[in-house]
């Protein structure tokens, strides 16, 4: 079962033992079986990271993706869905079926002007349809990327940490860094360029 655009998602980033670190909502721009992409807005007033700041009323698309060895429509919601290497609205499972350990947040002024994107190692997501909740297990190290090609790798100190705790996680984090670090060497990280109109209740940290 997929969630049809439009569709109301509460989104919970947890840590690996379980537990809840971050959640917040958004709306679906495309769900299918290959994965979803979300939108949510930006509702605190000012965070100010030093290689960028978000304002209130920016503008998060977020792409997420399934675990290939799953189908996709089950109450767990694990499939795989393919990033989209063009500058066009992704086609989500145009690529080969891999697993993704990360997901990608394409981030813009409340204007439309594009800021960069925020990748975040993780396990694939998975969706509950029922109650229209998503989860991920974060991994705890960060990419930013800039629109001019330049990029900075954050908290691998924390994914040291991580791994001592929890070496089962091991290989996902390091496949799913140097997926990424790939990724935005050679500035293939999606990016939605549709209008996104439909109204969300916004993204909160």
């Amino acid at each position: 079962m997929m969630l049809a655009e439009g569709s109301a998602v509460h989104v919970r980033k947890l840590r690996p033992d379980g537990s809840q670190a971050f959640a917040w909502d958004g709306v679906v721009l495309r769900c299918d079986e290959s994965g979803i992409v979300l939108r949510a807005q930006f509702n605190v007033d000012l965070v100010d990271l030093g290689f960028t700041t978000f304002r209130r009323g920016d503008e998060f698309i977020e792409f997420y993706y399934w675990d290939p060895s799953s189908s996709g429509t089950s109450n767990t919601g694990r499939s795989g869905m393919a990033v989209d290497a063009g500058r066009g609205a992704p086609h989500l499972a145009d690529a080969p079926a891999l697993v993704r350990y990360y997901n990608v947040f394409q981030i813009s002024s409340p204007e439309g002007t594009l800021k960069g994107w925020y990748c975040n190692l993780g396990l694939p997501a998975q969706l509950d349809p029922e109650s229209c909740e998503l989860s991920y297990v974060d991994l705890a190290l960060d990419i930013w990327a800039n629109p001019d090609g330049s990029f900075v790798v954050l908290d691998e100190d924390e994914l040291a940490v991580l791994l001592e705790q929890h070496p089962e996680l091991a290989h996902a984090a390091h496949q799913g860094r140097t997926d990424l670090i790939n990724l935005v060497e050679a500035q293939r990280l999606p990016r939605w360029t549709k209008v996104t109109t439909a109204a969300d209740p916004g993204r909160t940290d």
